[in-house]
């Protein structure tokens, strides 16, 4: 009588952590977007799979540094220009900080 129950269950405890892998992985990375790529793995998981693969791909892949990068330049270029207009910054510091807060 259990013999019937044992292979259904393995199955499911083998299968299910495969099929949710890409959830798994965002979770455990924290990743930024780890809402959406669960529920493109689970509902996109029913579609012949391509949620998961889209999924799984997607859980790999992290919003890039370079865009907190320009949005911390615009922040120091706007307080800069705060300072320019209070008159702690003469027009020409201000030119000379902006151009190399752009260079990098």
């Amino acid at each position: 009588m259990g013999l019937g129950a044992e292979p259904s269950t393995f199955m499911l405890v083998l299968i299910l952590p495969l099929a949710l892998l890409p959830t798994i992985i965002a979770l455990r990375k924290n990743h930024p977007h780890k809402i959406p790529i669960i529920l493109v793995n689970v509902i996109g998981g029913l579609f012949w799979g391509i949620g998961w693969l889209v999924a799984l791909v997607w859980c790999f892949i992290t919003p890039g540094e370079a865009t907190t990068q320009k949005m911390d330049v615009a922040d120091e270029i706007e307080k800069l220009h705060d300072l320019r207009e209070k008159g702690i910054l003469t027009q020409e510091e201000f030119d000379t900080k902006k151009q190399d807060l752009l260079k990098g």
